[in-house]
């Protein structure tokens, strides 16, 4: 049966939903650059997203079972919001980009549409789920603090919604934004696990126990001896409180 010791060994301080990055990377038609990675810092709110294997009821004989169509469907639509900034850089790109979609160098209007081709509007957006006990920097060279990395492919925002202008609100304005992705990849950076604080300090206290035995052989433990004779009382009592015996 697992202990306290067993808990905080296998959990560290736990996945924290503010804690995320964005990164846009934008059709070619915008020339590159780091305006997809800059738009990403104003991001809100976003979601990993689900997967689905698609099934129905098949049975040879009696019972039903659920059994796999061949369709798995992983892509869709995901909603963003940002956080507009006073030039509105985020809604000028996204408004932009979505124009892409139906109109072209020479023709194409709201009125009119002429849509473009499939590969000329489509970008991809990665979405970093950052470590609690890590800093992290933004550069694309540095995966330190990074736990996980979820890729939309073919992405490109099929909506965005309309703001609303109050001479009685003094907040900042946000805006949503739909996306349309064709499907995603996940990539997991693993890390060495290490000892919780908690553990940590639990090994170092078993550590100048052990310490004080040797010293007591010489007659020199003193009061060292009795303060982490306590402190070890208290910890048991600890763990007793959560199971731990």
């Amino acid at each position: 049966m697992a202990n306290i010791d067993d808990l905080k060994y296998n959990f560290d301080q736990g996945a924290r939903a503010n804690r995320f990055h964005v990164e846009f990377q934008l059709p070619t038609a915008f020339g590159g650059g780091d305006a997809g990675r800059n738009m990403g810092l104003r991001v809100e709110s976003c979601e990993l997203p689900g997967r689905e294997i698609e099934t129905k009821e098949w049975s040879e004989y009696g019972q039903t079972r659920l059994m796999p169509t061949g369709k798995v469907m992983g892509g869709g639509t995901t909603t963003m919001s940002f956080i507009c900034d006073q030039s509105f850089a985020d809604r000028l790109i996204l408004e932009t980009w979505n124009e892409m979609v139906y109109t072209t160098k020479d023709e194409g209007t709201i009125e009119h549409p002429v849509f473009a081709y499939y590969e000329d509007y489509i970008g991809s957006i990665e979405i970093q789920q950052l470590r609690s006990d890590s800093r992290h920097t933004t550069s694309r060279d540095d995966s330190k603090g990074i736990a996980l990395t979820y890729t939309l492919h073919e992405a490109y925002p099929v909506s965005f919604e309309a703001q609303t202008l109050s001479a009685e609100s003094g907040e900042i304005l946000k805006f949503s934004v739909v996306f349309a992705y064709r499907n995603w990849s996940s990539e997991y950076n693993e890390k060495h696990r290490t000892r919780s604080f908690l553990n940590k300090g639990r090994g170092i206290l078993d550590a100048l126990l052990s310490g004080s035995n040797l010293l007591s052989r010489f007659g020199k433990e003193g009061k060292l001896r009795n303060k982490l004779t306590n402190l070890d009382e208290k910890a048991s009592r600890i763990q007793s409180l959560f199971g731990g015996g």
